[in-house]
């Protein structure tokens, strides 16, 4: 809209100084009459000396009678009649039923503006309100348009100023219901503009606690009741975050899972387990093999040609063949598996195992995971996502598996017991 504005103004000046051109022409071919209505036009259409002329008329009332509402202050209740009265006595003509009723709608839209600026309508407010449309005989379709001018903002600035703390209590709730009936705004409509803004604002919430990637049980319990501060129900919830919200929720809490030594357990892995092993998880990994190969031989010779006549030449000497080597790229496509005592990667002949015992290190990089035992390392393409999964575990499950009294986990488990659920 703003950008649609500008682009308005600019063809504004254009036609303008287009015509102011063109009647300047004019004029000095003397057709005077087309040269002023090109002037007068070029007024109007240049923003500066249009908006200006354009937002006098619509405070000038064209019946001439503006003066009857003039120094009536809309925040002393009891003077509005009264002032109003005074100024239709002094008022030269007598007032048309049609100029009366013009005042009597701007008055109650004034009035109605004042009092409703605060979010506060006193009794004695809605009993002047009450009074002016009896005073000046106006349909309850009139004041209901004079309501529909402000309502929508109204409302919508009143919900924005109550979430300003993140927060609405019962008694703000009530407010706005109380305001949005006032001013018979749906509230249906109400409702609408209040989930919005808390919708907005949840989010806002949800993206700061889950900003280093990791989904805490304290957070979690913390947008449990971000929820109930906001008055949002569970189940709106699940309707307004959308599928990759939810996955990356799940993503972050797994990963502070796992850092700390709680790990899903997959039942029946198509691997075999030992006694009281449990597998945590699989992916899906290809084995990276560089082989060095004979590729043939390559000949090296030695020698002296000579000419024996024209066109015949003869050589003497001798030569060599040599093996000649290349190196080449095996891929091998499986699945990388993690137990609490040893990685498997299940790919037929190329399958092999690592007990933790035998583990040296292991490096993720990108979508890359090394493995090095003694005297031997496997390179493994991994999904991004997934490699750091893994690593995360591994070395949850190497920890574990030098110290089974994992006091990170002992304290993640106090942490979880303590807290809520959110998803």
């Amino acid at each position: 809209m703003k950008t649609f504005l500008i682009i308005l103004k600019i063809v504004r000046w254009i036609l303008g100084v287009a015509f102011l051109l063109t009647s300047l022409g004019l004029l000095i071919e003397q057709s005077f009459g087309a040269s002023a209505i090109l002037i007068l036009l070029t007024i109007f259409l240049v923003p500066l000396t249009g908006d200006y002329i354009v937002s006098k008329i619509i405070k000038l009332n064209l019946a001439g009678n503006h003066k009857v509402l003039q120094s009536i202050n809309y925040s002393e209740l009891h003077t509005i009649l009264p002032i109003y009265q005074q100024n239709v006595l002094n008022h030269k003509k007598a007032l048309s039923d049609k100029q009366k009723i013009k005042f009597g709608r701007k008055i109650y839209y004034n009035t109605l503006c004042t009092a409703i600026a605060d979010f506060d309508l006193s009794q004695s407010e809605i009993v002047k309100l009450n009074e002016i449309k009896i005073y000046f005989n106006l349909s309850d379709q009139q004041v209901l348009s004079e309501k529909n001018r402000i309502s929508e903002k109204t409302v919508k600035n009143l919900v924005q100023k109550c979430y300003e703390d993140r927060l609405l209590t019962d008694l703000e709730s009530k407010q706005i219901t109380n305001i949005a009936i006032f001013l018979q705004f749906p509230l249906n409509k109400a409702e609408e503009i209040k989930n919005k803004i808390a919708f907005s604002l949840f989010n806002t919430i949800l993206e700061e606690k889950i900003s280093d990637n990791r989904l805490s049980p304290v957070k979690e319990t913390e947008l449990k009741q971000a929820t109930r501060n906001l008055k949002i129900d569970h189940q709106s919830i699940k309707v307004f975050l959308s599928d990759r919200k939810i996955k990356s929720l799940q993503h972050a809490k797994l990963l502070w899972n796992l850092d700390h030594g709680i790990f899903p357990v997959i039942h029946n892995p198509s691997i075999t387990l030992a006694r009281d092993e449990q597998c945590y998880l699989n992916v899906n990994a290809t084995l990276i093999e560089n082989k060095l190969v004979h590729a043939g031989y390559s000949r090296t010779s030695t020698g002296v040609s000579f000419r024996v006549m024209k066109g015949v030449n003869a050589r003497i000497g001798g030569g060599r063949y040599r093996p000649v080597k290349e190196n080449i790229r095996e891929i091998h496509p499986g699945t990388l598996y993690l137990t609490n005592s040893r990685i498997v990667f299940n790919a037929g002949r190329k399958s092999f195992q690592i007990p933790f015992y035998k583990l040296i290190s292991h490096n993720a990089r990108g979508g890359s995971l090394e493995l090095i035992i003694q005297n031997k390392s496997y390179s493994l393409r991994v999904n991004y996502k997934e490699a750091e999964i893994f690593t995360l575990a591994l070395s949850s499950s190497l920890r574990q598996y030098k110290n089974a009294n994992d006091h990170l986990k002992i304290q993640a488990m106090r942490e979880i017991s303590m807290n809520e659920n959110f998803i």
